[in-house]
């Protein structure tokens, strides 16, 4: 073992340079293994580092980065990494996804825009500890120079001159018995299969009762687990129409006992803009920018009068939108509301899940399950707000000379 005092890391790269034959891992395991400082992915940061700094002073070395492509045309970033891993196999699927992350962050690797919409949104990956601190720096100078944080996009849809409906849906509750699946699918799937129409979640997607009722909660019929698989399906089921994620309490449950996310994580792999709390989102529609205020929650929120939150949330807080939307109570209600001499519109999404015990013991009655939408024009500032899903669509594709008739309405489920 060499007495690690006596010599500096470049003098060590120096003295085993002959152990070097063109593969970065192995030499970066060799040192490792022969000082027993840093660890093999610290001596391939620092040789990185020396390369850039001094292109001569190492020979010519196979980066397993040249591997990433500068465009990705796939699917999931993980699924990326898995291919990656085929190709170079001495490095794991895990090990793959840090890479890949790394170069989304520095610009190195982008995914191929959706034909539809893009999206102007980064999410943060995993970082070293140096570059952590180099970007945490960095964004704390933005965010003291006002700069907008995360719960803000633009998303831009490709449509030209197309009307643009949008359809909201929260509180699925998905494996409740209570919940109607069977609406639940045939919303996801006309949505998914209808021209220039998307749609927001706002959360509550399973009951996930791993807090208050944990022991029950495993034991139940269905359990967190199997929950979230049925939440994966049910995403997968709307395809690229669903652009948008904010979470619920239930959700959310899960972050707050651990520090894994699994909403979070399937919003990521798909591209799907996400927040735990709340997304302002500018949509681009012809020549017309549309500000969209998503919550799960908010305080204020009024049982006899469920459309009055939102109106708070324009009056006392910090976003001038023109739709607002907050989930949580399962009562949906769609109502317009003038502010600077301008309609608003308040939409509460309702929910999936029709009858729930703690309801009907406070008084509540059974609910409908229900999916709300608006048509936004691409001509001139106008919204078009529907509470029932259906007619909406039939709506929307009149609007683009799309519908026929009683057979069109036929194919949306009636």
């Amino acid at each position: 073992m060499i007495h690690m005092e006596e010599i500096t890391d470049l003098e060590i790269v120096k003295k085993h340079l002959h152990l070097f034959t063109g593969n970065i891992l192995s030499f970066s395991r060799e040192l490792f293994n022969v000082t027993g400082r840093r660890n093999p992915k610290g001596w391939e940061m620092l040789l990185h580092r020396i390369k850039r700094d001094d292109p001569d002073f190492l020979p010519a070395f196979e980066d397993p980065n040249d591997l990433i492509p500068q465009i990705w045309e796939g699917g999931h970033w993980i699924d990326l990494a898995k291919r990656l891993h085929r190709q170079k196999p001495d490095i794991t699927v895990g090990g793959w996804e840090g890479r890949v992350k790394a170069a989304r962050l520095n610009g190195a690797l982008v995914r191929k825009t959706k034909d539809e919409y893009v999206i102007e949104h980064m999410q943060t990956p995993s970082l070293s500890p140096e570059d952590l601190w180099a970007f945490v720096s960095q964004a704390s100078e933005k965010a003291i120079a006002g700069k907008e944080s995360s719960r803000w996009a633009d998303v831009h849809f490709n449509e030209g001159d197309k009307y643009i409906g949008i359809a909201f849906a929260s509180d699925q509750h998905i494996g409740n018995k209570f919940c109607d699946h069977k609406r639940l699918k045939e919303d996801a799937l006309l949505v998914a299969e209808a021209n220039n129409c998307f749609i927001i979640h706002a959360g509550d997607y399973i009951d996930n009762f791993v807090v208050d009722k944990p022991r029950p909660a495993m034991k139940a019929d269905i359990p967190p687990s199997a929950q979230w698989k049925l939440c994966e399906h049910y995403i997968d089921l709307h395809g690229e129409s669903l652009f948008a994620i904010v979470a619920g309490n239930h959700d959310l449950w899960t972050s707050g006992l651990t520090d894994y996310d699994p909403l979070g994580k399937l919003a990521s792999e798909r591209g799907i803009l996400y927040h735990k709390h709340e997304l302002n989102i500018r949509a681009h529609i012809g020549g017309q920018k549309y500000h969209l205020s998503i919550r799960h929650k908010r305080r204020g929120n009024s049982s006899l009068h469920p459309a009055r939150v939102i109106k708070a949330m324009w009056s006392d807080g910090e976003q001038d939108f023109d739709i607002g939307v907050v989930g949580h109570h399962h009562t949906p209600v769609i109502e317009n509301f003038t502010r600077h001499g301008i309609e608003r519109w308040a939409i509460r999404p309702g929910a999936y899940k029709v009858l729930d015990a703690y309801a009907e013991m406070l008084g509540f009655a059974q609910e409908r399950p229900s999916c709300p939408m608006v048509i936004l024009s691409p001509y001139d500032r106008q919204i078009q707000a529907f509470s029932d899903l259906r007619t909406g669509l039939r709506t929307l594709k009149m609007l683009n000379g799309e519908y026929h008739g009683i057979a069109e309405g036929n194919n949306l489920g009636e």
